[in-house]
């Protein structure tokens, strides 16, 4: 596909596992819809970034069209995104966040424009596990996606991100050999991210994938662990699925 390109084409389909088939085979052929509330835009099949489709051609300009809410990375896995709010942010392998320019381009993010379907409150939850088994006590259907927004006091929240990778690229198992960790001590953040049901295997990642940045943004990264000292945990029921194609 011709890398100058810039327009942005989709698929619009109700979500279920056959129309994610539907999403990966013919998205070629449809041409852009106005983003819609309730609705997840994700930039390449997991799958396929994962092997190591590292260059993309879409703009964060054009990601934010698309939603003001996500989790992504930037060309080369150049770090983690975390969008919030409409502000997009790399947490780097130096583990400085910046806020991402609009011209900078990403190969893979899940984006939604975020409205609370519902929340609840969660009190010393002593680690992820702990989070994943509250969070899935609270959906009404474990065969939907999901925006998931965590706000709160964390005890601890340890974190990753991985460095700038170079060509030939390797698959996204090698190059996260290479991660960086973070350990985060006593810090009030957000974690923004999704839940994706087993029918989406491929598509995207399985189950809960959460990015966290610290309120004073001054650290960040892919959450791998935390203990959360209090939090409000922000749900809302994904209806619909885009795969945008540059």
């Amino acid at each position: 596909m011709d890398k100058d390109r810039s327009t942005l084409r989709s698929i619009f389909v109700p979500f279920t596992a056959v129309a994610v088939v539907a999403v990966v085979l013919l998205a070629a052929f449809y041409e852009p819809a106005s983003p819609k509330q309730d609705t997840l835009y994700q930039v390449s099949p997991f799958n396929v970034f994962s092997t190591g489709k590292f260059d993309g051609n879409t703009t964060y300009a054009e990601l934010a069209k698309f939603g003001d809410f996500g989790i992504g990375t930037l060309n080369g896995l150049d770090g983690e995104m975390f969008a919030l709010n409409g502000k997009f942010y790399q947490i780097p392998a130096d583990g400085v966040p910046r806020e991402i320019g609009s011209a900078e381009k990403t190969p893979y993010a899940t984006v939604t424009f975020f409205d609370t379907d519902q929340s609840f409150q969660v009190t010393n939850v002593n680690n992820y596990s702990q989070l994943k088994s509250e969070i899935d006590l609270a959906l009404p259907n474990h065969d939907m996606i999901y925006a998931i927004k965590v706000v709160g006091i964390f005890k601890i929240a340890e974190t990753r991100s991985v460095p700038m990778q170079t060509e030939p690229y390797p698959t996204l198992v090698e190059a996260l050999e290479s991660q960086t960790i973070f350990m985060l001590n006593e810090v009030e953040g957000t974690a923004v991210g999704f839940f994706f049901p087993e029918s989406m295997d491929g598509v995207d990642s399985v189950g809960y994938h959460l990015h966290f940045l610290g309120d004073d943004r001054i650290a960040g990264g892919h959450l791998l662990e935390c203990d959360i000292q209090n939090a409000t945990v922000e749900i809302e029921q994904i209806d619909n699925y885009h795969l945008l194609i540059t």
